[in-house]
């Protein structure tokens, strides 16, 4: 008997330590199995990945700079409200204001009206001070008015066509230029329109004022000594700068399909799209910080902060739902992965609705969860379908709608494995009622 015993207990030990080398086996060979593939497919979906995360940043900051500042319906729609900023109207008055005044000195015309009134001399000064003021207030009435409302869409049409062609060739186009390292705007239109008020006011003299120089009457908008290397870039990038974010997200789709571990993909993905857009959000600090640089001193400098805001308001926009994006890619990819918290989070999930659904199962819900039960895959895919077709549809797609898009989506997920395992219970309290029912029928 304890021949038989041992004998029994060597086989089993056998057996254990038969199938231990198997799986030892088998675990060795899947790991050079994933070598392999890591050398195909898993090494092209990183090549892939790294190469859709370095363009990243360049094609959001094309995407927005295409639809934004080089599309003039655009661009004109988003400086517009600035024609209502008190630190751009002041900047204006402040430039228009001094120009108008200091032709008025540089022509004598004070002297020209005293000249038949000599005794009326030692008021000169005064006199002056009440032209200036004159004028100071005129500008600021244009300026206050629906006029210059109208004036400053009009400048801006032409500062944003002219901008568009100094950069696709040298020289000036309309009020815009660039000379040396400079961007330079000509006021002489908004010059011409409060002499005109000036002379719709009764003082016709207004109209000989001459219109300063070129020089007096210019406001450098930005200066750089890397305009002459954004144009080049310009002149290159215009040609793929509408479809290049199209084609990023294309990569980054293509290394998920292609990838051996997708989950882990998906998560490197996201990553990628976040990094990319704190890139660019930096990028965009640094360049609000050297424009303030460039600025300081001159007339636009109070005003610079109130252009940038609004001008980059739909690239800090793009920028935050890129992180949102990416954020929601990481936490997908990871609930996917085999790790352990994952595969934890999983459990309890499962657990949760597994446990809900049972309790209905004799309910409503448990027969039409049974439908539900026989259609689990097709849900499977119909969900995140329908969620990436509503993000795509979104114009402008933002932050707020891929969270809510999101959160829907799983509460979707979460109610169709209830369904599911609520159809399951139904089918087995039937399956359970017909067995009881089977020996009543043999025994009559």
């Amino acid at each position: 008997m304890s021949l038989d015993s041992n004998g029994s207990t060597d086989d089993v030990e056998a057996l254990k330590a038969r199938i231990a080398t198997l799986e030892a086996k088998e675990a060795e060979l899947e790991s050079q199995q994933g070598r392999r593939r890591f050398s195909g497919r898993g090494l092209t979906a990183w090549v892939l990945v790294v190469v859709a995360a370095v363009l990243f940043p360049i094609a959001l900051t094309a995407f927005w700079a295409q639809k934004t500042l080089l599309d003039t319906q655009r661009y004109v729609e988003t400086v517009a409200p600035l024609a209502q900023d008190p630190t751009i109207r002041d900047a204006v008055s402040t430039q228009v204001t001094t120009a108008i005044n200091n032709q008025i000195d540089a022509s004598g015309k004070v002297d020209e009206i005293l000249a038949d009134f000599p005794k009326l001399q030692p008021l000169a000064g005064p006199i002056t001070a009440g032209l200036h003021n004159l004028v100071s207030t005129t500008v600021t009435k244009v300026v206050d008015s629906d006029q210059f409302a109208g004036l400053w869409v009009q400048v801006n049409t032409q500062v944003q066509q002219g901008v568009v062609k100094v950069l696709e060739s040298d020289g000036q186009a309309g009020p815009i230029s660039i000379v040396g390292d400079q961007v330079i705007l000509d006021t002489g239109d908004l010059i011409e329109a409060v002499k005109q008020r000036l002379v719709d006011r009764g003082f016709t003299w207004a109209a000989n004022i001459p219109v300063p120089s070129v020089a007096d009457r210019q406001i450098v908008l930005l200066t750089s000594p890397q305009l002459a290397q954004a144009r080049v870039a310009y002149q290159i990038a215009q040609p793929i700068s509408q479809w290049l974010i199209f084609a990023v997200l294309l990569l980054f789709v293509i290394a998920v399909l292609v990838a051996v571990r997708r989950a882990r993909m998906i998560i490197a993905v996201g990553v990628a799209i976040i990094i990319g857009a704190l890139v660019v959000r930096l990028a965009l600090a640094y360049g609000s910080m050297q424009l303030e640089l460039n600025l300081s001193g001159t007339t636009w400098a109070v005003a610079q902060n109130a252009f940038v805001t609004i001008l980059t308001q739909y690239l800090i926009a793009a920028i935050r739902t890129a992180f949102v994006l990416g954020l929601v890619l990481a936490v997908v990819g990871w609930y996917l992965s085999d790790t352990r918290s994952a595969q934890a989070s999983r459990a309890y999930l499962s657990k949760v609705t597994s446990g809900a659904g049972a309790s209905a199962g004799d309910t409503a819900l448990g027969r039409v969860g049974g439908w539900f039960a026989r259609t689990r895959t097709f849900w499977r895919f119909a969900i995140p379908a329908v969620a990436i077709l509503v993000l795509l549809f979104q114009s402008p797609l933002s932050g707020s709608t891929i969270l809510w898009v999101t959160v829907l989506a799983v509460v979707a997920f979460v109610v169709l494995e209830i369904l599911v395992a609520a159809g399951r219970a139904n089918a087995e309290i039937g399956s359970s009622e017909t067995a009881a029912e089977t020996p009543q029928s043999v025994d009559a």
